[in-house]
């Protein structure tokens, strides 16, 4: 068995500038609306993270967070007028922060995915392209059932790898 070193950053770096050249318009524009979709992902994370300590000091001592200016000015503008009217507006905003953040992360998880998969899917398909139209001799030489365990395992394992990729992505963006 065979154990491989790991590749230097350098070739990472060259791989990727690689990949990123075999990819089609319509693929890197998909990656780059998946950029701003993992933006708009980190936002909604820290505003729903940014939305609980003020929720729950709301929660721990009501008064004290009514004696705050700007809380009353806030809270006449939705037309509350007294601190006990108060928990039941700041509970939905919490809710709707919260559960919107978590939908946008889905919808990110999911566009990951499907951008993924497409991609790998165009790897696959040039994999066969180019595998189908070598000469009739290298077809004679090959085993045929190696060469597609060899295409299928290459692009799978970059199925893996891009899809990993773009969820540390995602997760940076978040942890930033």
């Amino acid at each position: 068995m065979s154990h491989t070193q790991p590749q230097p950053i350098g070739s990472i770096r060259v791989s990727l500038m690689r990949f990123w050249a075999y990819l089609s318009l319509r693929r890197r524009r998909q990656l780059a609306v998946l950029l701003l979709l993992m933006l708009a992902c980190a936002a909604a994370e820290l505003l729903s993270l940014g939305a609980v300590l003020p929720f729950l000091a709301a929660l721990s001592n009501l008064n004290q967070f009514w004696a705050h200016p700007q809380v009353r000015a806030l809270a006449s503008l939705v037309g509350v007028q007294s601190p006990s009217n108060l928990l039941l507006p700041l509970t939905l905003v919490f809710l709707v922060v919260t559960v919107a953040a978590a939908s946008i992360r889905l919808v990110t998880l999911w566009a990951n995915g499907r951008v993924s998969a497409a991609i790998a899917s165009d790897l696959s398909c040039e994999a066969y392209r180019r595998t189908l139209y070598q000469p009739y001799q290298v077809h004679m030489e090959r085993n045929s059932s190696s060469v597609i365990t060899a295409i299928t395992s290459y692009v799978g394992s970059a199925l893996v790898g891009l899809n990993a990729l773009l969820q540390f992505c995602t997760g940076a963006f978040v942890a930033v």
